[in-house]
């Protein structure tokens, strides 16, 4: 027989027809040994009573006893029944309560450490090795944990359950420390009786069969209340949530052999030696001639725990790596190396870098453990921090793509200096953008720090880095949109005019740089409307224009044969990459923003021809402008 079918055989889910001749049988045993032994037993019980000690300290010692036996009732054959009356009938009420509570409630745990534990190594003993909570066919619910703590043979075998299927132990100590209370409460009160009218029959009867009649009642009332089973065309509803925890961390020197930071990310949801494949921007890999080095020597000082499959693969830079040919080399190379679901992927690079690879990563074997080393401003403090990965298809930016986050995410400012001046200032952009939508104090302080920041003085930069990276963080996990179900996306500020950018420059601007004149666009056409004040759109302007960015490149002034601004022709694309209804979130105010589901084009080509004019004597805010 196979597994599964010892699994299915051996499952407790029966249909109701079953239940209750089990139930009946059970109860007609229980029954006939009580009509032929309770005149045998109810003398036993009163010898008992007319021996029971006076002494305090042979009390005492009973009390133990009683409270053991209880709790080893779920290993040994202990009547707990006969075992939590005697304790009521020697000790009073109070006493005997305070027995039966405290040996169930051992008992209890008793059970779900042996379920939890020497149950699970016992099937693995006799070869099961592949067992799993989740494949035990029948999962204890809750009410049923609560109900069977009164039912024997299957109060035990209920808490070995738990302790084998994994459930919460917070919930189980919570759930049978109630349950036990009221089954404690209730043979006090069956012991008080039955001391007094020498009612055992009945008395044990219900405690043994009553839990059990509730049970089978819950369950037929289920049964009545379900679809009839020949009706076909009923639904069946599936739902399941999955949880995704990733650490976002910041250190230097990270392929130093004494920095452990990411020796401990590769090993630490690893059982054995980690095999590590290595995919590298190409132009980090010139600049920084030594790396290759510094990796494999990092690899070999580790060599006890990690293995490198190889040497670091260059991937091409920019948004030259997002591309359908460079995804093919990316899988070829992982399936070259072997690579399973096991194996971790690196990838160092900046953010286009990541998508790419991230995309492979996401859909080889349907998903590579996969550890982001963002190499960039722009990498570090945003495109490495969130969770989607993509490449560029049919003139389109990000076109193919899937929402995959990184088993961690490791920013090491070390990997900056090497950037151009240009490269450090681009990846301000986001940290301006994530300020402006999110934190007035952030942006005032960029604002009072810009000097520093355009200078990528490491101080402020640090800062700046980690503060947007937290803001962006905060969004991912706290908004409730971490796959961007809905259409709402604050973090797209400034995005719709980047992206139609970049394309037109054919990628010569930077994405940071594009979205320093995306948001520089929106602030305008928001002032325009009457949404942002003039000062506030001075104060973004002023300081897009202080950290070095150039907000007048040529690109905004395109237009086609018919004399329509290209740029403009990027809202409709925007609408597409959305699926259906237009948001474009606008600024209220700084460290505010709104979705706006229109755009006035009239008023959008008088903000683009006042941005062609920022900076110039043309430029003014008279016309048009809120105040």
């Amino acid at each position: 027989m196979k597994r599964s079918s010892l699994y299915r055989a051996f499952s407790l889910k029966g249909t109701a027809e079953h239940y209750w001749l089990s139930l009946l049988v059970f109860s007609t045993l229980v029954v006939a040994s009580f009509l032929l032994f309770e005149q045998q037993i109810q003398t036993q019980l009163n010898q008992l009573t007319s021996l029971l000690p006076s002494d305090p300290l042979q009390r005492t010692s009973l009390a133990l006893l009683l409270v053991t036996l209880l709790a080893l009732d779920v290993l040994l054959p202990v009547p707990s029944s006969l075992v939590a009356l005697l304790a009521v009938a020697a000790l009073g009420a109070i006493g005997g309560y305070l027995v039966i509570f405290v040996g169930l409630c051992l008992g209890a745990c008793l059970g779900y450490w042996l379920g939890a534990g020497y149950f699970r190594l016992l099937s693995r003993w006799l070869g099961l090795r592949t067992w799993q909570p989740g494949q035990v066919a029948y999962r204890l619910s809750t009410l049923s944990l609560i109900c069977l703590r009164g039912v024997p043979v299957l109060a035990e075998t209920s808490v070995l359950a738990a302790g084998m299927q994994r459930y919460p132990l917070r919930s189980f100590l919570l759930v049978t420390t109630l349950a036990n209370a009221g089954l404690a409460l209730a043979y006090a009160a069956i012991g008080s009786v039955l001391v007094e009218q020498n009612a055992l029959l009945a008395t044990i009867l219900a405690s043994m069969v009553l839990p059990g009649l509730f049970l089978g009642a819950r369950s037929l009332l289920k049964n009545r209340s379900a679809p009839h089973k020949s009706d076909q065309t009923q639904a069946l509803q599936g739902r399941f949530e999955v949880s995704y925890h990733y650490p976002v961390l910041f250190s230097d020197h990270i392929f130093q052999a004494d920095n452990p930071c990411l020796r401990q990310q590769l090993t630490q949801h690893h059982q054995g030696r980690t095999t590590v494949l290595v995919f590298a921007d190409e132009q980090l890999l010139q600049c920084c001639a030594q790396l290759p080095q510094q990796i494999s020597d990092y690899f070999s000082a580790h060599a006890a725990d990690l293995h490198l499959k190889a040497a670091p693969i260059a991937v091409p830079a920019g948004e030259s790596s997002k591309t359908p040919d460079v995804l093919q080399q990316l899988y070829a190379h992982m399936l070259t190396h072997g690579l399973d679901r096991h194996c971790y992927v690196l990838a160092l690079g900046g953010g286009a870098v990541l998508d790419a690879v991230g995309y492979a990563c996401a859909t080889f074997h349907r998903g590579m453990r996969l550890i982001r080393i963002p190499t960039t401003v722009l990498a570090q403090n945003d495109a490495g921090i969130g969770v989607k990965n993509g490449i560029n298809a049919f003139a389109q930016k990000n076109l193919l793509g899937a929402f995959y986050p990184a088993t961690a995410v490791i920013n090491d400012f070390q990997l900056l200096l090497s950037l151009t001046p240009r490269d450090q200032l681009a990846g301000l952009a986001e940290a301006v953008k994530v300020a402006v939508i999110k934190d007035a104090a952030f942006f005032q302080w960029m604002e009072q720090h810009a000097e520093a920041l355009a200078a990528f003085e490491h101080s402020a930069s640090r800062y700046a880095i980690r503060r947007c990276a937290e803001l962006h963080l905060g969004h991912i996990t706290g908004a409730g949109d971490p796959f961007e179900r809905g259409n709402g996306r604050p973090l797209d500020y400034g995005h719709w005019a980047a992206h139609k950018l970049e394309n037109l420059s054919q990628h010569r601007l930077r994405h940071g740089e594009a979205v320093a004149v995306g948001m520089a666009l929106d602030a305008l056409y928001a002032n325009a409307c009457g949404l942002l004040s003039n000062d506030e759109t001075q104060r973004l302007l002023r300081l897009l224009d202080k950290l070095g960015f150039n907000l007048r490149p040529a690109e905004l002034g395109v237009k086609d044969a018919q004399g329509r601004s290209l740029v403009l022709l990027g809202l409709e694309e925007f609408r597409q990459h959305l699926g259906g209804r237009l948001s474009i979130p606008m600024l209220n105010c700084l460290g505010q923003s709104s979705d706006v589901h229109h755009i006035d084009l009239v008023l959008m080509e008088q903000a683009l021809l006042r941005l062609a004019s920022f900076g110039g004597p043309d430029f003014a805010w008279r016309e048009g402008c809120a105040q």
